[in-house]
C-alpha cells in the first residue's frame, strides 16, 4: 500500500493514475483527519513555499439548505454551466450525505443526480456519509478539499446534509456560501430562525417555475433589507455630532459572520430547468475575482485551524490508546477515588505515560 507521500506525488502527476491516487488520498483523509499534517508536509516537499495555494481551489463555495429544496439538483446545473462557460476548469464536488443512526450506513443519493459527469476527467465528485457528525459536515471534509485544491480544481462545491436548524458548519470552510430556499418549506422567517442569514453569501430560491417562488424571493428580499438595516430607521450612516443618541450602539439586526464583506445576493432559479443558472454562475465569477485576494488571509486561518484540530485529534487517539492499556482508565480512576491524586495529578499522569510511550515506540 502507498505511504501518503508516494500518493501526493502520484496525485500531483500525470496520467490515469493521478486520479485514482487522489481517491485513496481522500479515503485515507475521510477515515483518519489527523494524518491531514502528514499531506501538507508531502504538498511542501513537491512545491516549496507554496502549500496554501496548491492544498486549496481557487473558490470554495458551500451549499447548505433544508432537505428538498433541490441542493444537489442545482449543483448538477452548475456544474454544467461551468463546463460550458469554462471547459477548462477542472470542478470538483464533496457531497455529504445524512448517515443511518442505527447501520452508521447512507444511500450517498447525491452522486445519483450528478450521473451525467461521472465519464468527465475534470469533474471529481466525492460522497462522504456524515456519520453522525453534527454541523452538515462530516469529519474528514477539510482533507477532501485540500485534496481537491491538490489536483488542481479551480471550483469546489461542498453540499450539506442540510438536516435541521444548525447546519452551518460550511461556513468554516467556505470562501462562499450559498443558501438554497424552496417554496413550501416555510417562510423567510425561517431563515432567522436558523442562524443562515449570518452566513449566507448567495441566498438561492431554487424551484422557480412553481407558482409561489417569485412570492418567496421577494419575501426574501424584504427580510434581507431588514435584517441589514438599521432597527429603527437611523443612525446608520449619520455624523456622530448629528445623531441625537449617538451614545447608543445601534447596527444591523443580523450581524454577518468575522472575515466576509460580501453583500448578499438573491438569485431566482430553476436547477432543474436550467433558468437562471448562467446569471448565477456570472455572479459567483465576479465575487471570486472581486474577493478573491482577500480570501487569501482566510485561508492561512483556516489552514492553521485544521493542523490545531488534527494535532488535537492525534492527541486524543494517543491517550486513549494509553486508557485501553491502564484497563480503561481503572487505575488512574482507583486513585483519585482513593485521594491518592487529584484529577488534575491524574491527567498529568496520563500525559506522561502518553508521551513515554510515544517515545519507546
Amino acid at each position: 500500500m502507498l505511504t501518503i507521500p508516494e500518493l501526493v506525488r502520484a496525485a500531483c502527476g500525470p496520467g490515469p493514475t493521478a486520479a485514482r491516487s487522489a481517491a485513496r488520498l481522500m479515503s485515507v483523509l475521510a477515515d483518519a483527519p489527523h494524518r491531514l499534517p502528514e499531506v501538507f508536509h508531502a504538498a511542501a516537499r513537491v512545491s516549496p513555499g507554496e502549500v496554501d495555494r496548491l492544498l486549496m481551489p481557487r473558490m470554495l463555495v458551500g451549499i447548505t439548505g433544508a432537505p428538498g429544496s433541490g441542493k444537489s439538483t442545482l449543483t448538477d446545473a452548475l456544474i454544467r454551466a461551468y463546463r460550458q462557460r469554462h471547459p477548462a476548469y477542472r470542478l470538483g464536488v464533496v457531497a455529504v450525505d445524512p448517515s443511518s443512526p442505527f447501520t452508521g450506513g447512507a444511500v450517498l443519493g447525491d452522486r445519483v443526480r450528478m450521473m451525467r459527469h461521472a465519464t468527465d476527467p475534470l469533474v471529481f465528485v466525492r460522497s462522504m456519509a456524515s456519520r453522525g457528525h453534527l454541523g452538515g459536515l462530516a469529519l474528514g471534509v477539510k482533507g477532501v478539499i485540500r485534496v481537491m485544491g491538490l489536483i488542481g480544481c479551480e471550483v469546489v462545491f461542498v453540499e450539506t446534509v442540510g438536516v435541521g436548524q444548525s447546519e452551518v458548519e460550511v461556513a468554516s470552510v467556505a470562501d462562499l456560501v450559498m443558501i438554497v430556499l424552496a417554496p413550501g418549506q416555510g417562510d423567510s422567517i425561517q431563515l432567522l430562525k436558523a442562524g443562515l442569514m449570518e452566513i449566507g453569501d448567495l441566498f438561492i430560491v431554487n424551484k422557480a417555475d412553481r407558482p409561489d417562488a417569485a412570492r418567496l424571493h421577494a419575501d426574501l428580499l424584504s427580510m434581507l433589507r431588514i435584517a441589514q438595516a438599521d432597527p429603527f430607521g437611523h443612525h446608520a450612516g449619520l455624523p456622530a455630532e448629528e445623531d441625537a443618541d449617538q451614545d447608543l450602539a445601534w447596527g444591523p439586526l443580523i450581524t454577518r459572520r468575522p472575515g466576509t464583506n460580501i453583500e448578499p445576493r438573491t438569485y431566482l432559479v430553476s436547477g432543474e430547468q436550467g433558468q437562471g443558472v448562467e446569471d448565477l454562475v456570472s455572479g459567483l465569477d465576479d465575487l471570486a475575482s472581486t474577493h478573491a485576494p482577500g480570501w487569501q488571509q482566510q485561508r492561512r486561518q483556516m489552514i492553521a485551524e485544521e493542523v490545531r484540530e488534527a494535532v488535537l485529534e492525534e492527541a486524543g487517539r494517543r491517550v486513549r490508546q494509553t486508557l485501553r492499556g491502564m484497563g480503561e482508565g481503572q487505575e488512574p480512576v482507583a486513585a483519585v477515588l482513593g485521594g491518592a491524586l487529584s484529577v488534575g495529578d491524574a491527567a498529568a499522569r496520563l500525559l506522561r505515560e502518553t508521551c513515554q510511550q510515544k517515545g519507546q515506540a
